[in-house]
C-alpha cells in the first residue's frame, strides 16, 4: 500500500502559508533477507491459492493455525500470512521560507526548510519534490519570473553558478540525500549558496527525487536549500513566490 502525503513551501518576498502534517512512530521487524530481497513476514502452511467467480475474489491460505489480530498493553499482533497489512508513512510539516529581497547591493539569497519522514515499511520509502509550474518562482502580479536553474549538462546536478540573468534553484540536505555533494549547510556564507553542494533547477511541474531510503525510517530529516542569485541582469521588482510539493512514497 502506497500513500502519499504533500506539502508546500512558499518562498516570497512578503507573507508566507503555514503547512500542516500528521506524524505517527511505529515499530516493525521482519525476517529472511538476503542482497536480492527481504521478506516482511513468512507463514508456514499447506497450500492456498486466489480464486475466483463472477461475484467474489478470494485469496486463501491452508493449513495456518492461531491467525488472527492479537492485542495486550505492550502489543498488537496480526499473525498469519493474509493478516500482513501494507506499509504505513507519514511526514511533517515543513515551515515556510521567506529569501532576503535581491536589489542593486544584494545578488543572491539562500533559504532552507526540512521534512521529517516516518515509515514502517521494510523496503523503505522514497522522497520526491515537484514545482506547481514552470519557471517555479514567479511573481502572479506581473508576469516576471526567474529562469529555473540551468546546469551546464541539462540534469546534471553543479556547484552554482549564474551568469548574465536571474535564476531560482534548488538543493539538498540529510541522511538519505545522495547526489547532493558533501557540505552540511546550505551557504557559505549569508545568502551565498555552498559550493560544497550540488544544484539543479525545477523541471517544471516533474518529481524529482530528494532523498530515499530501503528500510524503515523513524523521523528521518530531509532539507531543501533554494536560491535565488542575479548576475548582470537585474530581476524586475515584485513580489515572487514558488509553491514546491514535497511527496513521500513507500517503496
Amino acid at each position: 500500500m502506497k500513500k502519499r502525503h504533500h506539502g508546500a513551501i512558499y518562498l516570497v518576498v512578503g507573507a508566507v502559508i503555514a503547512l500542516l502534517f500528521g506524524l505517527s512512530s511505529f515499530a516493525t521487524a521482519q525476517v529472511m533477507t538476503s542482497t536480492d530481497f527481504k521478506i516482511q513476514s513468512d507463514s508456514i502452511n499447506v497450500g492456498g491459492v486466489p480464486g475466483t467467480s463472477p461475484d467474489f475474489k478470494i485469496n486463501d491460505t491452508t493449513g495456518e493455525v492461531g491467525t488472527g489480530p492479537s492485542t495486550g498493553t505492550d502489543f498488537k499482533l496480526l499473525a498469519g500470512y493474509q493478516q500482513v497489512e501494507g506499509g504505513t508513512i507519514s511526514i511533517t510539516a515543513a515551515s515556510d521560507i521567506t529569501l532576503t529581497p535581491l536589489s542593486l547591493t544584494q545578488s543572491s539569497a539562500v533559504g532552507s526548510t526540512t521534512w521529517s519522514v516516518t515509515t514502517n515499511n521494510p523496503a523503505g520509502y522514497t522522497l520526491t519534490v515537484n514545482a506547481s509550474a514552470a519557471p517555479a518562482l514567479s511573481d502572479s502580479g506581473t508576469g516576471e519570473a526567474f529562469t529555473d536553474y540551468t546546469e551546464a549538462v541539462a540534469g546534471v546536478k553543479e556547484t552554482w553558478s549564474v551568469s548574465n540573468g536571474y535564476e531560482f534553484g534548488f538543493s539538498g540536505l540529510g541522511l538519505h540525500v545522495s547526489g547532493y555533494g558533501t557540505d552540511t549547510d546550505c551557504i557559505d556564507a549569508e545568502n551565498v549558496p555552498s559550493t560544497g553542494l550540488l544544484w539543479e533547477g525545477f523541471n517544471g511541474t516533474t518529481q524529482i527525487e530528494l532523498a530515499s531510503s530501503t528500510s524503515v525510517a523513524s523521523g528521518v530529516s530531509t532539507s531543501i536549500c533554494v536560491a535565488t542569485e542575479q548576475d548582470t541582469l537585474l530581476a524586475p521588482s515584485g513580489s515572487y513566490s514558488a509553491t514546491i510539493t514535497a511527496t513521500a512514497t513507500t517503496q
